[in-house]
């Protein structure tokens, strides 16, 4: 399955097709499994102009990688989020990011961060990671 997904973005390059622009069945059905598993829950808070949603994100180019928990920071229309997690979060070029915004719409959009920094607002923050997510495609739209 992965080497047929990796001859799949193979081909779409040779065609002179940017990597990105090919979401492949398998990182659409992962975006979905993902999509299912965000809790009911929501939580949106607002610092500033920032929204908070909780979201994952899993690196694409890992067959089984992990997902890991993250505040999603959306401010305004900028083409990148602040991403927030209580773990350390390595540096990923591919990676699928998802959340959930009122009314139940599912975000889910690749793209790559840099490996987290510790937070920086207080004693509280010294537990979470911080890192800005740089989309590269909306994966809503196939």
């Amino acid at each position: 399955m992965i080497i047929a997904e990796s001859n799949l973005l193979a081909d779409a390059m040779s065609q002179g097709k940017d990597r990105f622009d090919t979401l492949t069945s398998e990182t659409m059905r992962r975006a979905e499994e993902m999509c299912s598993g965000l809790s009911l829950n929501l939580s949106l808070d607002r610092r500033g102009q920032a929204k908070l949603y909780n979201g994952v994100v899993t690196d694409l180019d890992q067959p089984r990688g992990r997902n890991i928990p993250v505040v999603v920071a959306e401010n305004g229309d900028k083409p990148w989020f602040t991403l927030v997690a209580e773990e350390p979060l390595e540096a990923c070029r591919n990676a699928l990011l998802v959340f959930r915004k009122p009314p139940n719409e599912h975000m889910k959009y690749v793209g790559r961060f840099k490996a987290g920094s510790p937070g920086q607002r207080g004693e509280e923050d010294r537990d979470r990671f911080v890192t800005t997510f740089d989309i590269i495609r909306d994966a809503r739209k196939g």
